[in-house]
């Protein structure tokens, strides 16, 4: 099953959109999920949608507060995939779109946005983005 997401606009992700529930995001996205906590610390279980690439996060009152995408799912802005794509290619889409990119060592952020580029190799030439992660805040 293919599912596309769209970037809409900040924390818009049509399907997706901030201020949404848990249950409203299971509801939308049905299908198989498996709930797992990301890290040692990790107050509530985030919910991996590993046949669409998608995994989901909630904060303490289970409201979801970001989506990360990984490289086989199907998060576009436009006609342009973010995710799974070379690097290089999305940086350009982003500035054209008159996005400022802030790099750190794991890939590059638009903060504007409140994106998150998971690019383990972007030194490398043919550097691709393996993940995407969108922060969601209430409307």
């Amino acid at each position: 099953m293919t599912m596309v997401f769209s970037l809409l606009g900040r924390g818009d992700l049509g399907l997706i959109r901030a201020g949404m529930t848990r249950d409203q995001s299971r509801v939308t996205l049905g299908g198989k999920f498996d709930e797992f906590f990301k890290t040692e610390d990790s107050a509530v279980p985030t919910d991996a949608y590993d046949d669409l690439g998608v995994h989901m996060y909630f904060d303490e009152s289970f409201i979801v507060v970001g989506v990360e995408f990984l490289k086989w799912s199907e998060l576009v802005w436009g006609d342009q995939k973010l995710v799974g794509e070379d690097a290089l290619v999305i940086q350009r889409f982003l500035k054209s779109r008159g996005q400022t990119l802030v790099f750190n060592n794991s890939g590059f952020d638009v903060v504007d946005m409140g994106l998150k580029f998971y690019v383990p190799d972007f030194e490398e030439d043919d550097a691709i983005v393996e993940a995407v992660y969108v922060e969601l805040y209430r409307a």
